[in-house]
């Protein structure tokens, strides 16, 4: 009876012997399965983190998107602000340019009357 020799007695009433080979590759088998089951369990937290995070990104993307859609509008508004502004200030112009002409006018026409009252005066 070799296996007698291999196998181990457990201490209480009963008695069971199990063959030393058998009980080392359960007790691996065990060790294996309960660094499955943790690593199994590390592996589901890191998958809820990583989930959690690109959900927050997501987000993140979405308010960056909002944001960058109300700069793009406030730019063609102060675009078109310009615009206006570029407009009036050559109105404006037309409108220097037009009052210098006349009060040029104005003083040529009074150095004239001027000039003609004092040759009908001499």
């Amino acid at each position: 009876m070799p296996l007698l020799a291999n196998s181990q007695t457990l201490s209480s009433d009963t008695l069971c012997k199990v063959p030393c080979y058998t009980l080392k590759n359960a007790l691996l088998v065990k060790a294996e399965r309960d660094l499955l089951k943790d690593e199994l369990s590390l592996k589901r937290d890191s998958i809820s983190i990583l989930s959690t995070i690109i959900l927050t990104q997501n987000d993140l993307i979405i308010n960056r998107d909002s944001v960058i859609i109300l700069y793009q509008d406030n730019e063609s508004r102060y675009k078109e602000m310009l615009n206006n502004k570029d407009a009036i200030i050559g109105v404006k112009d037309k409108q220097i340019k037009k009052a210098k002409n006349s009060s040029r006018f104005a003083w040529l026409t009074t150095g004239a009357s001027a000039a003609l009252f004092l040759i009908i005066l001499l």
